[in-house]
């Protein structure tokens, strides 16, 4: 709408009077001009009269608008974008602030890091409010955090708050936090003007909410709060683009370690993914373990896409080690690392329960060597004085019955990653392996193999599509392994995830597994001595068992990395995790750790990236249990054009900028309108230099009467 900042000077538009009052009461003088044949005159005259009333006519409408448009200029018109105002007063406003805190606004310019300059915008643009307005500031972060809830009129103590806000590790969701704010707008009292400024980097994900989000709903079925088309028609919203326009960026995204289960000796290979945003070029990538280099490769990055390089890893020693992945140092400095573990250990340690007729010939095969400290031996009574989450694997060779508190141990054991293998006995019925719910299959009886059917060749079963638990041991080129059966235990039918791996001839069930939890469970239908049969003996044996232990391990393996703010079970990412550890944050706070109940015990976020230790009780130093990174998302900074956003938020009225001054003038304009007063001095020059041109033009065409008239050829007087 059109108002005046000065409107008094409006009274001056009646001095367009003045031409016309001059134009009416200008009276003609008549020259006297004293001639025998007046007729020629009259006729001079009649001719040159319209013309004269046409200039005269121009002129007075030159002049009539030169006033008026010099008076409107002095009234200073402004043109306002928003309605409410009025000609001698300024409308009150409720304002809200979204500032971007994802990591990539610590992306370095030339005027300094992108999260600084919006933080100043934001304190500039609570300097330009008035007495009367509010405001509120919230942060977009994974999720929105309000720094400022409620809006206020203590504009000082807003300020020290944008002052004091950092940026955090993780990406941003804007329409989150513009959603609440603007919920939060809706909820005060007054009519009110409402504003909304969303300060980022213009990087396209942070606004990958408003694509996905139903524009006309208030919130979907996850409860989360959304922006309704009346807020996007009726609300102005401003956004501070301040990031590069054309970013330039590399980091790692991504680090495969394998084999996943590495034993001293192994070589590690790995796999890493290296992002780019920006032009194609060619980079260094460098491995360092332990704080040392260890490899060095030069890659060709494509433009906006992954690339990836291989190293390998030779002659790490048994341990924890911290490895890292560097990119060389760009503008944004926090993607430029990726940290990840290497844990090499010495060897699988090993329990093994039950009577020593029934584990001697598993205790051989395991540990030939008397000093084998990896492979231990217990009676059944002291599994409940041992703490299974010490062993890779647990062997329970003719260990049934079990009682409850052992049967519930072993259960836990199972579903947080440990290797259970059952192999039967004579001192329990087949009922008794019931109580361990864990089975892939309970046992229903026991029958004897006639000597004439004993022989019997082993086979293994193919792994079936979506099959959970499997067995890859390969077998020699043209060997089939054949068994001695005596006595073997019939099983039932087959629980959930669970599959018969092994068979002794074409329907004999040898070996069955399953996969509980995070672990593996098997069960033979042959004991582990010589009286159920001769597998102990065979060359199979031993590559079997081994089979079995490494698979198992490889399931419950730590992963090398996690990203920031994932929530899991401790167990799955720290290796025998007991209620008295102690977890420190890099940052050398403690990490909270929740109780579930039941022993069970969940990290319900990881708030930051880095190396995370734990400190056992007696232990002498921490050891590194968790490589925590940014998820390198965020750090795809393609940016975002106005017509996208314009596309992807609905936003009726949206006004975006690239920098603080542009968004202050837009500010400016929007609140105190666009000044029209130089266009109407402007157009009141061209209506003087017009006026003057015609004045002048017509000054110099009056001829008189006696000169319009000439004498032709036949001597007669005529008026051209």
């Amino acid at each position: 709408m059109l108002v005046f900042a000065n409107p008094t000077f409006l009274w001056a538009l009646t001095a367009a009077a003045i031409p016309l009052m001059l134009h009416m009461f200008q009276r003609r003088r008549t020259v006297v001009t004293p001639f025998p044949t007046l007729r020629f005159l009259k006729a001079a005259q009649k001719r040159s009269s319209s013309r004269v009333r046409f200039e005269n006519f121009l002129l007075w409408l030159l002049r009539t608008l030169l006033l008026l448009v010099i008076g409107f200029a002095f009234a200073l018109p402004v043109l306002r974008s928003a309605t409410g105002g009025s000609w001698l007063s300024r409308t009150r406003r409720d304002v809200a602030i979204v500032i971007d805190a994802s990591y990539s606004m610590n992306y370095e310019l030339d005027r300094g890091k992108v999260f600084a300059i919006c933080k100043d915008a934001a304190v500039s643009i609570v300097n330009g409010l008035f007495a009367g307005d509010r405001v509120c500031v919230y942060v977009a972060g994974d999720t929105p955090l309000p720094i400022i809830e409620k809006p206020t009129t203590e504009h000082a103590t807003v300020v020290q708050a944008i002052q004091a806000l950092a940026c955090q590790h993780g990406s941003s969701k804007l329409d989150d936090a513009v959603a609440l704010a603007l919920r939060t707008l809706e909820q005060q009292d007054g009519r009110r003007e409402r504003e909304v400024y969303i300060l980022t980097d213009g990087q396209a994900l942070a606004w990958q909410g408003f694509r996905e989000a139903p524009p006309d709903e208030a919130a979907d079925d996850s409860g989360r709060v959304r922006i309704t088309r009346e807020q996007r028609d009726k609300v102005s919203f401003f956004a501070l683009l301040a990031g590069a326009l054309q970013p330039d960026n590399t980091c790692p995204t991504d680090v495969k370690v394998s084999p996943a289960l590495m034993l001293a000796g192994q070589t590690a290979r790995l796999n890493v993914r290296v992002g780019r945003t920006g032009t194609a070029k060619q980079i260094a990538v460098a491995v360092e373990v332990g704080g040392q280099e260890r490899g060095r490769r030069s890659i060709m990055t494509e433009a906006d896409t992954e690339a990836s390089v291989d190293f390998v890893l030779s002659g790490l020693e048994p341990g924890v080690h911290v490895a890292t992945v560097k990119t060389p140092q760009d503008a944004l400095q926090e993607d430029d690392d990726f940290q990840f573990l290497i844990r090499v250990r010495k060897q699988l340690p090993v329990l093994i329960a039950g009577p020593q007729d029934a584990t001697r010939y598993l205790k051989a095969a395991l540990a030939p060597g008397a000093d084998d400290e990896s492979v231990k031996q217990v009676e059944t009574p002291e599994l409940a004085q041992i703490d299974l989450r010490d062993y890779q694997a647990l062997f329970l060779c003719d260990a049934f019955p079990l009682d409850g508190q052992t049967i519930l141990r072993v259960e836990e054991y199972a579903k947080n990653g440990g290797v259970v293998v059952v192999f039967p006995g004579y001192r329990a019925e087949a009922g008794a392996y019931a109580e361990l719910k864990v089975l892939p299959a309970f046992p229903s009886g026991v029958i004897d193999i006639p000597v004439d059917m004993a022989a019997r060749p082993l086979r293994r079963i193919p792994n079936k599509e979506g099959q959970v638990v499997t067995f890859t041991l390969p077998l020699p080129p043209g060997t089939v392994p054949t068994v001695a059966l005596k006595r073997v235990v019939t099983l039932g039918e087959l629980e959930e995830n669970a599959a018969v791996l092994i068979t002794a001839g074409d329907d004999q069930p040898f070996m069955a597994g399953r996969a509980v939890g995070r672990g593996r469970v098997f069960l033979f239908t042959v004991g582990a001595n010589r009286d159920w049969s001769t597998f102990p003996l065979t060359a199979f044996f031993l590559p079997v068992v081994h089979q079995l232990i490494r698979q198992g391990a490889g399931a419950s393996v730590q992963p090398p990395h996690l990203t920031l703010g994932t929530h899991l079970p401790v167990n799955e990412a720290v290796p025998n995790y007991r209620d008295d550890d102690a977890i420190t944050m890099p940052s050398g706070l403690p990490l909270q750790i929740k109780d579930g109940g039941n022993r069970t015990f969940f990290i319900e976020d990881l708030p930051e990236p880095g190396i995370y230790t734990r400190a056992k009780t007696g232990a002498a130093e921490p050891e590194p249990v968790l490589a925590v990174n940014t998820d390198r998302f965020e750090s795809r900074l393609t940016p975002a054009s106005e017509e996208e956003l314009a596309e992807w938020t609905g936003f009726k009225k949206l006004l975006s900028a690239h920098d603080p001054e542009e968004m202050l003038r837009l500010i400016d304009e929007h609140r105190n309108g666009r000044s029209l007063a130089e266009i109407f001095l402007w157009i009141a020059l061209v209506l003087a230099l017009l006026e003057w041109w015609v004045a002048n033009r017509a000054l110099r065409s009056q001829v008189g009467a006696t000169e319009k008239m000439t004498v032709d050829s036949a001597g007669k007087v005529v008026t051209s």
